[in-house]
């Protein structure tokens, strides 16, 4: 992979996604910046700090994790950041294990410089066992997002998957015309020693 140097900024076009729902949508063509790649067991940690200008319905950025398997085509995935949904940016996480789930919950003080792209966020993703916790992190407060209990299997081992985190820019929108720009501070990964 090919070494990030930060601060960088990256764009999304229009129809841009990654996102899965029955019967047969699944958009994946949203850029992505990968950072690192390691078999899931011996994933920490990650975290991404960027800004984005948010200005229409479904714009997104932030961090994400891709799952694959060695002997299987399914693709598992992971993006956790801020979503523009319904005039205000909001804290946003989707899974994907078959076909994709959303939450997404408010952002404290999500006015103009959120909006803009001038306050940066912060998304954490850590390993807690056999699942995977999903923080905003605000100051020296983390606060969690949501939990993800499929990512290592049945047998809590995650065996012959590798992962591969990045960053994420994407805009959804069919009808807006220019691109969705967005800067990354700081992108980190942890893995465990083997």
């Amino acid at each position: 992979m090919a070494e990030l140097q930060f601060p960088f900024t990256f764009a999304a076009d229009p129809n841009t996604d990654l996102w899965k729902k029955p019967p047969s949508h699944d958009a994946k063509n949203a850029p992505v910046r990968p950072l690192s790649k390691a078999p899931l067991a011996q994933f920490q940690s990650a975290s991404v700090t960027f800004t984005c200008p948010y200005t229409v319905q479904f714009d997104q950025a932030g961090l994400v994790l891709r799952l694959s398997h060695a002997a299987s085509s399914a693709t598992k995935w992971i993006k956790a950041g801020v979503e523009y949904f319904n005039g205000v940016p909001r804290l946003s996480v989707v899974c994907c294990d078959n076909y994709s789930d959303w939450s997404v919950t408010t952002l404290p003080d999500a006015g103009g410089d959120v909006v803009a792209g001038k306050k940066s966020i912060t998304v954490r993703v850590e390993r807690d066992g056999v699942t995977l916790w999903v923080y905003w992190v605000n100051g020296e407060e983390k606060v969690a997002l949501r939990e993800i209990a499929w990512v290592y299997g049945p047998d809590g081992a995650g065996d012959g998957w590798e992962l591969e985190v990045g960053a994420l820019v994407a805009r959804p929108n069919t009808e807006a015309k220019d691109q969705l720009v967005a800067t990354f501070q700081n992108l980190e990964v942890a893995w465990a020693k083997q």
